[in-house]
């Protein structure tokens, strides 16, 4: 997953229905935009994107989510131009800055975020991936601690930082959550990359195609709890392989890891 960085200019754009799509990812967990990409057609579906504002003040990061689209040619946005490149993306976060407070260039520019450039002429450009990191907990910190209107989450424990959001509910054709990449980070460290139940390894058998391949499975069904709630990445999250995980939620109610195990011809 490569992490994207898209540019909003309200000198040249007026966002004018951003409190509508905020009271949509509110409602659904998600909003559906199109954006422009600039030139950069190597994106795809399931990359991690930031927006940041630019052109008058304050300037800094106001939203994030995934892209769920290949770079696709429409026209173009301002009227004048025929056509350029856009993604479609999920935007599960989103402040208004006339309003809410937003991570600001100043704090994006201290430490080593200050090798990125934060206000670029054009959307599309690749966040550095030794950056990437830095920047999901310095966003996390400011998303558990400063004053926003929807407050996703806060934080129970300042200083370790252990609990980290992990999903609000929405309905497309099925309920989905929204995975905070910290979270899954955290848990993947603790217990490796291979599935708890079966103990498969996607690299042990694919070689580099299956390299740090593994889903994250809740031992708690945040399905069923239809609520934002913080989560202990260690004690609440395992890995598991894309087979364990749909047999796991075959059942509407769910069964246990160890239950799986249970069921397991091989040993």
């Amino acid at each position: 997953m490569k992490t994207y960085l898209f540019v909003w200019n309200p000198k040249r754009w007026v966002w004018n229905d951003i409190e509508e799509n905020i009271k949509e990812i509110n409602k659904h967990g998600f909003s559906s935009v199109r954006w422009s990409c600039g030139n950069t057609k190597s994106m795809a579906p399931g990359d991690r994107m930031f927006i940041v504002k630019v052109g008058t003040e304050p300037k800094g990061i106001v939203a994030e989510g995934y892209i769920t689209s290949y770079p696709f040619l429409d026209k173009h946005w301002d009227g004048e131009r025929k056509e350029a490149l856009f993604i479609q993306a999920d935007l599960n976060l989103l402040l208004n800055p006339d309003i809410d407070p937003i991570l600001t260039l100043d704090i994006l520019n201290t430490g080593n975020l200050a090798a990125q450039n934060w206000i670029p002429q054009a959307s599309g450009i690749s966040i550095r991936p030794e950056l990437v990191d830095e920047l999901e907990a310095v966003w996390f910190d400011f998303l558990a601690t400063y004053p926003l209107r929807n407050k996703p989450f806060s934080l129970k424990d300042k200083q370790s930082q252990k609990k980290y959001l992990e999903g609000s509910p929405s309905q497309v054709l099925s309920t989905r959550y929204e995975r905070n990449p910290y979270a899954r980070k955290v848990c993947i460290e603790h217990y490796g990359l291979s599935c708890i139940v079966c103990r498969f390894n996607f690299e042990k058998v694919y070689g580099e195609l299956g390299k740090d391949f593994i889903h994250v499975h809740h031992l708690n069904q945040i399905s069923l709890i239809g609520e934002v709630y913080t989560v202990d990445p260690i004690n609440d999250l395992r890995p598991v392989c894309p087979n364990c995980h749909a047999m796991l939620h075959r059942r509407k109610e769910g069964i246990t890891i160890e239950q799986l195990q249970s069921h397991l011809l091989f040993k």
